[in-house]
Protein backbone atom coordinates (compact mmCIF):
# COMPACT_ATOMS: atom_id res chain seq x y z
CA UNK A 1 0.00 0.00 0.00
CA UNK A 2 1.84 3.40 -1.20
CA UNK A 3 1.46 5.98 1.54
CA UNK A 4 -1.62 8.11 0.67
CA UNK A 5 -2.78 10.71 3.29
CA UNK A 6 -6.02 9.18 3.97
CA UNK A 7 -4.99 5.42 4.10
CA UNK A 8 -4.24 4.94 8.04
CA UNK A 9 -7.83 6.09 8.38
CA UNK A 10 -9.45 3.57 6.00
CA UNK A 11 -7.33 1.27 7.60
CA UNK A 12 -8.39 2.61 11.21
CA UNK A 13 -11.67 1.71 10.13
CA UNK A 14 -11.49 -0.84 8.56
CA UNK A 15 -9.92 -2.68 11.41
CA UNK A 16 -12.97 -1.12 13.80
CA UNK A 17 -15.35 -2.83 11.56
CA UNK A 18 -13.58 -6.37 11.48
CA UNK A 19 -13.06 -6.01 15.27
CA UNK A 20 -16.78 -5.02 15.62
CA UNK A 21 -17.86 -8.34 13.48
CA UNK A 22 -15.65 -10.34 15.81
CA UNK A 23 -17.13 -9.18 18.94
CA UNK A 24 -20.10 -9.74 17.26
CA UNK A 25 -19.71 -12.86 16.16
CA UNK A 26 -18.39 -14.09 19.93
CA UNK A 27 -22.16 -12.78 21.06
CA UNK A 28 -24.50 -14.95 19.00
CA UNK A 29 -26.81 -16.69 20.54
CA UNK A 30 -28.61 -14.87 23.13
CA UNK A 31 -27.26 -17.22 26.02
CA UNK A 32 -29.71 -19.36 28.81
CA UNK A 33 -33.47 -18.46 28.46
CA UNK A 34 -35.27 -19.56 31.49
CA UNK A 35 -38.84 -20.68 31.24
CA UNK A 36 -40.51 -21.40 34.63
CA UNK A 37 -43.92 -24.02 33.73
CA UNK A 38 -46.46 -24.32 36.21
CA UNK A 39 -46.36 -28.08 37.47
CA UNK A 40 -43.06 -28.84 36.23
CA UNK A 41 -39.33 -28.61 36.81
CA UNK A 42 -37.69 -24.97 34.81
CA UNK A 43 -36.44 -25.12 31.23
CA UNK A 44 -33.42 -23.91 29.96
CA UNK A 45 -33.09 -22.86 26.91
CA UNK A 46 -29.52 -22.87 25.72
CA UNK A 47 -28.25 -20.76 22.31
CA UNK A 48 -25.03 -22.34 22.91
CA UNK A 49 -26.30 -25.50 22.58
CA UNK A 50 -27.95 -25.00 19.44
CA UNK A 51 -26.46 -22.45 17.43
CA UNK A 52 -22.67 -23.88 18.21
CA UNK A 53 -23.23 -27.25 18.86
CA UNK A 54 -26.18 -28.41 16.69
CA UNK A 55 -24.55 -25.77 14.04
CA UNK A 56 -28.36 -24.48 13.59
CA UNK A 57 -28.84 -20.63 12.19
CA UNK A 58 -30.95 -17.70 14.08
CA UNK A 59 -32.95 -17.26 11.39
CA UNK A 60 -34.05 -21.24 11.39
CA UNK A 61 -35.63 -20.11 14.48
CA UNK A 62 -36.35 -16.62 14.02
CA UNK A 63 -38.51 -14.72 13.20
CA UNK A 64 -40.52 -18.58 11.47
CA UNK A 65 -41.01 -19.60 14.85
CA UNK A 66 -39.76 -17.38 17.74
CA UNK A 67 -40.00 -13.54 17.48
CA UNK A 68 -36.75 -12.21 19.38
CA UNK A 69 -38.83 -10.19 22.30
CA UNK A 70 -38.83 -11.90 25.39
CA UNK A 71 -41.91 -12.40 27.04
CA UNK A 72 -43.50 -12.24 23.64
CA UNK A 73 -45.39 -15.97 23.90
CA UNK A 74 -47.17 -18.10 26.05
CA UNK A 75 -44.83 -20.95 26.16
CA UNK A 76 -47.47 -24.14 27.19
CA UNK A 77 -46.44 -28.03 26.85
CA UNK A 78 -49.80 -28.52 24.79
CA UNK A 79 -48.43 -26.20 21.99
CA UNK A 80 -45.20 -27.88 21.69
CA UNK A 81 -46.65 -31.37 21.42
CA UNK A 82 -48.82 -30.61 19.19
CA UNK A 83 -45.48 -29.11 16.65
CA UNK A 84 -45.88 -25.58 17.76
CA UNK A 85 -42.69 -23.95 19.50
CA UNK A 86 -39.72 -26.30 20.16
CA UNK A 87 -42.31 -28.85 18.58
CA UNK A 88 -41.58 -27.59 14.99
CA UNK A 89 -38.16 -29.42 15.28
CA UNK A 90 -38.78 -31.54 18.52
CA UNK A 91 -41.02 -34.13 16.68
CA UNK A 92 -38.63 -37.27 16.68
CA UNK A 93 -37.89 -36.70 12.95
CA UNK A 94 -35.39 -33.75 13.63
CA UNK A 95 -34.33 -34.16 16.90
CA UNK A 96 -35.66 -35.80 19.90
CA UNK A 97 -39.64 -36.46 20.66
CA UNK A 98 -40.77 -33.66 22.85
CA UNK A 99 -44.32 -35.72 23.16
CA UNK A 100 -42.03 -38.77 24.32
CA UNK A 101 -42.46 -38.61 28.71
CA UNK A 102 -38.41 -40.47 28.74
CA UNK A 103 -36.96 -37.09 27.03
CA UNK A 104 -38.25 -34.69 29.44
CA UNK A 105 -35.38 -34.29 31.60
CA UNK A 106 -33.63 -33.10 28.81
CA UNK A 107 -35.32 -29.96 28.92
CA UNK A 108 -36.99 -30.06 32.20
CA UNK A 109 -34.33 -29.75 34.95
Amino acid sequence: MRNVPGNSAVVACLLVIMLGVTAAADTIGGGDIIFTPKNAKEVIFSHEKHVHDKGLKCTGCHYQIFQMTKGSYKMQMSKITKGDFCGKCHNGIKAFDATDEQHCARCHK
